[in-house]
């Protein structure tokens, strides 16, 4: 470690780049999945028309910004050479080949849009390393070279935990917009952070969660160290109001521009869904119910049942009820830190890191992409006492598992063989299966209460 610390910044630096370039270009070359082709299908069917007509000639599962990324992304492949097309071509998600239905030019089309969608999402990629290093610089100034070093490659490890599908799904961006509202906290522009995080929501809805914790520390650096509480929940006030009248402008120009009414078709579409299998609640259901049969619907496969279905109603109420707490247990601590913008940070990310955490807990889908918006903050934790790096192996162990059990195993032990055809019904999980389920569960349900404790403790810290 001595001699790590010996060694000259620019050397450190460049080490971490090094080995970011190496692990994405490995990444890249073994993404699998192959949720390209709806963002493609959405984008052009943009391009073709609007996004106004799409949504109300089509029931669509994202909201607009997202389409309108996959629109960009077609540009992008629009750009791209012929070649292109073989840097996927050797990738896991092929053994779905050969595609019958298509001809050859819509075979090599796909494929340029998969490898551009590869090069885009490596761009942002790229952009959320840099993010990391600006912000820790800015908010940990007392941060040795070889900390920052290691906050970078914090970042490398996080999210490559969930590199298997890195490349292949838009998460990435969700987890890049969290880096940019904080960016612009810490320098003192919490204000564009509400921007940033109302054009968050109307790319994936979960950034306006966070809303709530930029208000907060917006409020308590404006009162000062020495303001009493009613000053502080005063000032709060007026920045929620100035937070929702940003927030207001997306489902105003969803309505107008994004296919009215039927521009929020998404939400019903969400709300319908079962217990998805890869959610956490489905391990324990598994255990209580080993009748539970596995279906498919809403784009995922989900349990079927008494007690499943019981549990996503629950869920249901749940989900935000843990978002709400997690944002209590956060108020604490911002009454507390009121030194400045970038004093306040390191709370704000342990803040945003609980509530998203609780919001995937508590979720009746439990999508392998989400942990993807969570992995670029925590090497932003500050991570100077032992509970908050053991906290920090136990959300990589959770990613791991994530990764096992999608895309790893999914298929030979999560899913199994189909077993019936009405209603279509698959064998479901297998030993190793529920074994997987089991860590991610407990780990983010552990790691959810550890974090809880950890944020409500800032409170004492000042």
């Amino acid at each position: 470690m001595n001699w790590l610390r010996r060694q000259r910044p620019s050397y450190l630096y460049a080490a971490v780049i090094v080995a970011f370039v190496i692990f994405r270009c490995l990444l890249f070359a073994i993404t699998t999945a192959g949720e390209y082709r709806l963002f493609k299908d959405y984008g052009d069917a943009v391009r073709k028309s609007s996004l106004d007509e799409l949504y109300r000639t089509r029931d669509i599962e994202y909201p607009q910004l997202a389409v309108a990324f996959g629109s960009l992304v077609g540009l992008a492949s629009d750009c791209l050479p012929d070649w292109t097309k073989h840097l996927v071509r050797l990738r896991p998600n092929k053994w779905e080949e050969p595609y019958t239905h298509e001809s050859q030019a819509e075979h090599d089309e796909q494929d340029r849009y998969e490898a551009a969608l590869g090069f885009v999402l490596f761009g942002i990629d790229a952009w959320c390393l840099w993010l990391v290093y600006a912000i820790a610089r800015r908010i940990y100034p007392n941060d040795e070279p070889l900390a920052r070093a290691g906050r970078m490659l914090g970042y490398v490890v996080t999210t490559g935990a969930c590199g298997l599908i890195l490349y292949d799904r838009q998460d990435l961006l969700v987890g890049w917009l969290a880096l940019l509202a904080l960016w612009a906290l810490a320098t003192g522009r919490p204000r564009l952070g509400y921007a940033i995080l109302a054009a968050g929501a109307a790319y994936k809805l979960v950034p306006a969660l966070l809303l709530p914790v930029w208000v907060m520390a917006a409020a308590a650096v404006k009162c000062g160290p020495n303001e009493p509480r009613g000053r502080f929940f005063s000032t709060m006030l007026g920045e929620a109001a100035i937070a929702a009248l940003v927030l207001a402008a997306w489902p105003l120009l969803t309505y107008t521009f994004g296919g009215g009414e039927r521009g929020f078709h998404y939400l019903k579409w969400h709300s319908q869904r079962g217990l998805q299998l890869e959610a956490p609640a489905a391990f324990p259901v598994l255990i209580l119910d080993p009748a539970s049969e596995l279906g498919q619907g809403y784009g995922s496969f989900n349990l079927r049942g008494e007690l499943a279905d019981r549990t996503a109603k629950l869920l249901r109420l749940l989900m935000p009820l843990a978002a709400l707490i997690a944002m209590g247990v956060s108020s604490r601590g911002f009454l507390a830190i009121k030194r400045g913008y970038a004093a306040v940070a390191p709370h704000v990310v342990a803040s945003s890191l609980l509530i998203w955490v609780a919001f995937i807990t508590f979720n009746k889908v439990g999508s392998p992409q989400y942990l993807i918006w969570v992995a670029p903050l925590v090497p932003l934790l500050p991570l100077r006492r032992r509970p908050e790096r053991l906290w920090a192996v136990l959300i990589l162990l959770a990613m791991i598992a994530t990764t096992l059990i999608f895309p790893c195993r999914y298929n030979s032990d999560l899913i199994g063989k189909l077993v019936n055809g009405d209603p279509i019904t698959w064998s479901g999980p297998t030993p190793l299966g529920v074994i997987l389920l089991g860590v991610k569960s407990l780990t983010l349900l552990v790691a959810t209460a550890w974090l809880a404790v950890l944020v409500w403790r800032n409170g004492d810290s000042d």
